[in-house]
């Protein structure tokens, strides 16, 4: 079985991803598999390159002093306007896929934890379901700035990008189950479970 585990920002993604390994799910997180590609010297020149004169018209460095790539500084500039973050994706979605594939073709039961998985067709039409998570953008809005010290309109910026997230997974005839996350671990856990045995019902 293969599950997209979805939802806005800070919404328990990670959360609900742990409950599912503990139920033998092998998890991949693709923020992470989208740090692994940044943090390699190939693709830091590339990014530098397609965002060049961007940052230096915002005064940003995309270039920590020892070389690497600030991602915080990236997200700075691609989250200022819809068609950065798009060219940016273009550059990095391909290779996420094609890693995210080669991991799931090695498991029995994965999960792709992955919040614009949306923006990947083809590993979504590899799903037997989507799970998203969902919880009150006041209490996101917290654990982001608790998590991640953000500006707060860096935050609403990433909150904006993500509107809608929902209906673009239905649009893609996705088989998708909301996962209200207000409540503790454990009520996480049981509504999971619950949607789970939905699933297998359906004879996946």
């Amino acid at each position: 079985m293969i599950l997209c585990v979805t939802g806005s920002m800070a919404a328990g993604k990670n959360a609900a991803s742990s409950i599912l390994e503990k139920k033998g799910f092998s998890s991949i997180d693709c923020d992470a598999v989208v740090h692994q590609i940044l943090s390699e010297k190939d693709f830091v020149l590339r990014v530098v390159n397609e965002f060049e004169s961007e940052a230096r018209e915002k005064k940003i460095s995309l270039l920590k002093n020892d070389g690497t790539l600030d991602r915080r500084a990236l997200g700075e500039v691609v989250f200022s306007d819809k068609k950065l973050l798009e060219r940016q994706e273009s550059l990095v979605f391909p290779e996420v896929e094609n890693r995210v594939r080669d991991f799931v073709c090695a498991q029995k039961n994965a999960v792709i934890n992955a919040t614009v998985l949306w923006k990947i067709p083809a590993l979504v039409r590899d799903c037997n379901a989507v799970l998203f998570v969902d919880a009150p953008i006041l209490l996101r809005f917290f654990r982001v700035k608790k998590r991640d010290s953000l500006p707060v309109l860096q935050i609403v910026r990433r909150f904006l990008s993500q509107k809608n997230l929902f209906s673009k997974y239905r649009l893609l005839n996705a088989d998708t189950y909301i996962v209200k996350n207000t409540g503790d671990f454990r009520a996480l856990e049981l509504k999971i479970d619950e949607i789970l045995g939905r699933i297998l019902a359906r004879g996946v």
